[in-house]
């Protein structure tokens, strides 16, 4: 199932509470990416119903940027609402618990990147050749979901090779 990126900011979002951790704009951008590319690497899933778009600071989803943008670098300390198409009412939404492809996924990037700051974050998108570096220097808007998938399957097979 895709998602738009307030449910993924959202389900991040309520791991960082529970974790006490805090999420700045930047970083929670930058972990709904890393959902989003290893989704299409490990699962050949879409997870995003939105493209990311390559900004100066690396991939950016546009709806979470206008959403966020009002945060500054200072912690998000609220979840993001939208219409729920099942009720018809604004609400803050997740994933179900039911998804367990979601939920494992989440915890394999929660894992591996929520060690990191929004800084080291932005610079990990940026490697040389990576789908973000691609559309910097291609001057595409958005970043192709194509080119994240075969980035990052190669990302597992060069970890798989090794």
């Amino acid at each position: 199932m895709s998602y738009s990126p307030r449910v993924v900011a959202n389900a991040l979002l309520r791991r960082a509470k529970e974790r006490g951790v805090k999420l700045t704009h930047m970083k929670l951008q930058k972990l709904v990416f890393f959902m989003h590319a290893w989704s299409l690497a490990l699962n050949d899933k879409l997870l995003l119903k939105e493209k990311p778009a390559a900004w100066p600071y690396g991939p950016v989803f546009d709806t979470l940027y206008h959403d966020l943008k009002s945060f500054g670098s200072n912690p998000i300390d609220s979840l993001l609402t939208e219409l729920n198409p099942v009720t018809g009412n604004v609400a803050a939404m997740v994933p179900s618990p039911t998804d367990g492809s979601f939920w494992k996924l989440l915890d394999s990037v929660w894992d591996r990147y929520s060690v990191f700051s929004a800084m080291q974050l932005s610079a990990l998108t940026h490697e040389a050749g990576g789908p973000w570096d691609k559309a910097r220097r291609g001057q595409t808007g958005d970043i192709p979901d194509d080119w994240i998938k075969s980035h990052y399957k190669a990302k597992l097979n060069a970890q798989s090779s090794a």
